[in-house]
């Protein structure tokens, strides 16, 4: 077997610090190891210790300038739960318009500036140059919806810099950020959301400027998921559904509140949770074994075996407020210790992130490795039955018509999201665009039942409430990413314990309790080589197709430092 062994540190065109060594078998022309590590460690859980718990509301969104605003949602429903300070219907809706825009804008920056380079004329003539010559040849089935004749066209349009879908795409991130920006009265980091509500006021202008600026989005989702259709369905069509391919493990916390039905209370987040447009679960081999939230919460394993932290003592909280049994290493219990150590010892620990993993502790005890992402809220919303959407195959939805100066396609619009054979790099890519869609259909039904309350003079935005001295909360939502929670526990009115697992923690962790693979690790082992001369360098292009189809978010601005080594820099753009 000629093995052949890469590192690729930092992996470039996405927010942080990361690494991934990776063995591939040139004879069968396949990856057969990775492990996945970060590199740096800023210890937000640690900083929130002895604080206001209000107050991780605004420092938790700085973990992120990509995804700032999922933090402040699931770090204010957590507050939330443990103030007993339920919204009024307005100041849900508010919230979750304000979602709604940062979905939208993280949608169009994933799949335009992150990953579509991946498959741009830049890279693929280079790496893949049998693709590129087909896609001269290949015509784009959906031609009449965005313009581009053939597959090359789509792909030359995906040129960062110089590509007209890579350029344009910029404007419509700007317009989301915009949209959160209106309501959130900044973007990044917004700063009108409190326990208990919003803090602004609403006027009926702050609505039609969102609408306006909303359906720019729905008319830009009628050439945006038909031209990712034709280039993911092209890229299939060439051999490279093993791709990123890993087992049908999935996870979701669902997303868009029903202003009826949120409490925030725990003893109702089950009910909730259930109601929410994006439907919470757990997906297991393909089978929806799970869609209660609180169920998904009490089975979250954190695990330090195989990271740069030791572990901590015996559980101070051994049941949630419902009686159910919680491990040791749940949220509520952990305590952050760093422990940093050698780089790339893949027998010890060799990452900063931590391996979470879920618990089905309600029947069998197994301990299952779950990925969180758009085709996971995708998958199980499909599968769940919530709503008329879901068919129980597929997500089937309507944006309504919308004549926009500059965008060809005016008429209604029927998308119909399939689920997949499997789990890939492509299918990953192509269910953020499609979630695109979908945020722009929930925001649009939010919007209308805004425009309800004011209509019967429900405009109320905070409720007023009285802390308690002692309380604990978790707030669970979907950043673009995937699912994020945040678990706080409060002593005399001030944070005890404060723990946050992202969606990149889900998927970019390294080896589990029991030498199981992280996400990354998984969807990389498999992966074909298709690169023309890898025997005589291996750039790992295929590599980075597979960790950029997760989309990862990790934290910016690492500075590292090797001393008098000598690093080598290969672009691939």
């Amino acid at each position: 077997m000629a093995n052949k062994e890469i590192v690729i540190e930092p992996v470039t065109r996405l927010e942080g610090h990361y690494g991934i060594h990776a063995d591939a078998d040139l004879t069968a022309k396949r990856y057969v190891d990775a492990h996945s590590y970060v590199t740096m460690f800023r210890g937000w859980e640690i900083i929130l210790k002895r604080r206001e718990p209000a107050d991780a509301i605004w420092i938790t969104q700085r973990i992120c300038g990509v995804c700032p605003y999922p933090h402040a949602l699931a770090s204010v429903e957590a507050v939330d739960m443990v103030y007993n300070a339920p919204p009024p219907p307005m100041g849900i809706l508010l919230r979750d318009l304000m979602h709604g825009a940062e979905q939208l804008y993280d949608a169009v920056l994933g799949c335009f500036v992150l990953e579509g380079p991946d498959y741009s004329q830049q890279i693929v003539e280079k790496s893949n140059p049998e693709w590129w010559e087909e896609a001269k040849k290949t015509k784009a089935p959906n031609s009449e919806f965005h313009g581009y004749q053939t597959i090359a066209e789509i792909m030359t349009a995906l040129n960062p810099l110089t590509g007209s879908l890579w350029l344009r795409s910029l404007g419509l991130a700007k317009l989301g950020r915009k949209m959160a920006a209106l309501l959130g009265g900044k973007h990044p980091h917004v700063n009108t959301l409190v326990p208990g509500g919003v803090a602004m006021t609403l006027t009926p202008s702050d609505l039609e400027q969102y609408i306006a600026m909303l359906s720019q989005h729905i008319a830009f989702s009628k050439e945006f998921i038909p031209l990712f259709d034709d280039l993911c369905d092209f890229i299939l069509s060439m051999g490279y559904e093993d791709s990123g391919e890993r087992p049908m493990n999935l996870l979701s916390y669902g997303a868009y509140e029903d202003p009826s039905a949120y409490t925030a209370k725990y003893e109702d987040m089950t009910n909730w949770g259930l109601k929410r447009k994006i439907s919470p679960g757990v997906v297991v081999k393909g089978e929806l074994i799970t869609r209660d939230l609180v169920e998904i919460s009490v089975g979250v394993r954190e695990f330090v075996n195989h990271s740069y932290y030791t572990e901590w003592t015996s559980p101070e909280l051994e049941e949630d407020p419902l009686g159910n049994p919680l491990a040791s290493e749940h949220p509520w219990n952990k305590e952050t210790q760093p422990e940093p150590g050698p780089p790339r010892d893949w027998k010890s620990k060799y990452s900063w992130a931590t391996s979470p993993r879920w618990q089905h502790w309600k029947k069998n005890g197994e301990i299952h490795v779950l990925e969180a992402g758009p085709i996971s809220r995708l998958w199980i919303t499909a599968l769940s039955g919530n709503g008329s959407e879901s068919t129980g195959k597929s997500l089937r939805f309507t944006l309504p018509r919308a004549t926009i100066v500059g965008y060809p396609v005016a008429d209604e619009f029927t998308f119909e999201w399939k689920i997949p054979e499997k789990v890939n790099t492509i299918e990953r890519v192509r269910a953020r665009a499609y979630y695109h869609a979908y945020s722009a259909y929930a925001s649009l039904s939010q919007l209308l039942q805004a425009t309800e309350l004011i209509k019967k003079g429900q405009t109320k935005v905070w409720n007023k409430y009285k802390k308690p001295k002692h309380g604990v909360g978790v707030g669970m939502v979907e950043a673009m990413r995937g699912a994020l929670a945040h678990w706080v526990v409060m002593k005399k009115k001030k944070i005890h314990k404060y723990q946050i697992i992202t969606p990149s923690g889900w998927n970019a962790g390294p080896r589990g309790p029991n030498g199981e693979l992280g996400p990354y690790e998984e969807a990389i082992v498999g992966t074909p080589v298709t690169e023309p001369s890898p025997e005589e360098e291996l750039l790992g292009v295929d590599v980075v197709r597979v960790v950029r189809s997760f989309d990862p978010c990790l934290a910016c601005c690492v500075h590292l430092y090797t001393g008098d080594k000598n690093v080598r820099q290969i672009d691939i753009i």
